[in-house]
């Protein structure tokens, strides 16, 4: 399945284009505030960069919809709809292979259960009604500056305006934060995650009317 974009078609992935999708996203994601402060070792870092992401865009190829903007993969994003976020520990078993899970915890997952914890509560206290969920985006490196978040992002926004639903996300990168208001998201709670120096940005696009 392909989605109309103004700038080309995004690419809607299956469990074939997987582990490129996740690779995608490690990369994006090795630099990660949160995966600093916890593994602040750069070669730990990236190799839990890789599995943790894998993991978020395994449950949303199982319960959800994730996207490419091209065969290139230039960038990928993967959302949940209403009702699948956040996901607990049976949505993980069912997605992803237990190899997986098994490499993650020798890399030191216990590290992020609270953070994983803070989020999830704070998920459900701010949009305890039906929403779509934007559970990870990020474009590889080398084609940073070009783009190609604004292509991953607007088309799947336009069909979520159709259905007349908000979108919520999470983030904690400052610099992101502009990025998603250009695409019409408003924090609603900026806070230290507990425990941290890390700043937990709550963003959501509330529904869309004509």
């Amino acid at each position: 399945m392909k989605m109309d974009n103004q700038n080309g078609e995004l690419l809607r992935l299956t469990l074939k284009e997987r582990d490129a999708g996740a690779g995608v996203l490690g990369r994006a994601f090795s630099e990660y505030e949160v995966l600093r402060y916890y593994f602040p070792d750069e070669t730990q870092r990236h190799a839990v960069a890789d599995t943790f992401v894998f993991i978020g865009l395994a449950v949303c190829l199982r319960y959800g919809e994730a996207y490419a903007t091209s065969a290139k993969m230039e960038g990928v994003a993967a959302w949940l709809p209403p009702g699948k976020a956040p996901f607990g520990g049976w949505q993980i078993l069912r997605s992803v292979p237990f190899p997986i899970l098994l490499r993650f915890a020798r890399q030191g997952a216990n590290r992020l259960r609270s953070f994983g914890a803070y989020v999830d509560r704070l998920h459900r206290r701010l949009v305890p009604y039906p929403h779509w969920y934007l559970q990870v985006i990020g474009v590889d490196p080398v084609y940073h500056g070009q783009g190609f978040s604004s292509r991953l992002v607007r088309p799947v926004l336009e069909r979520i305006d159709q259905e007349g639903m908000p979108c919520f996300l999470e983030t904690n990168v400052d610099k992101n934060v502009a990025i998603y208001r250009r695409f019409g998201f408003e924090v609603i709670s900026e806070d230290k995650m507990p425990g941290t120096e890390v700043t937990s940005f709550a963003m959501l696009r509330r529904a869309q009317t004509p």
